[in-house]
C-alpha cells in the first residue's frame, strides 16, 4: 500500500482511523488525480480526509496510488 514510513504511521492509528484511511485508498483509487497536487510538475498529491491527511504519488502508466505519509491533522 505504500512506504515503510507510511506502515509505520498506520501502526500508529486507532481503529477508527484505520477505517478513515481505508475509505480514503478507496477514493483515490478510483480519482487518484484529484488530491492537491504538491507541484505543478509531478506526481504527488496530498488528500485531507476526517481527520488524516494523507501524501501520495500516482505510479504511472497504471494509475496506481502509493501511500508516502499519513499524518493526524485537527478535525
Amino acid at each position: 500500500m505504500g512506504s515503510d514510513i507510511a506502515e509505520s504511521q498506520i501502526d500508529d492509528l486507532s481503529g477508527s482511523e484505520i477505517n478513515v484511511l481505508l475509505d480514503l485508498y478507496d477514493i483515490l483509487q478510483l480519482t487518484p488525480g484529484n488530491g492537491r497536487k504538491l507541484r505543478r510538475a509531478g506526481n504527488m498529491y496530498v488528500w485531507d480526509y476526517k481527520g488524516l491527511s494523507v501524501t501520495y504519488i500516482v505510479l504511472d502508466p497504471q494509475n496506481e496510488v502509493a501511500v508516502l505519509r499519513v499524518d493526524r491533522f485537527p478535525g
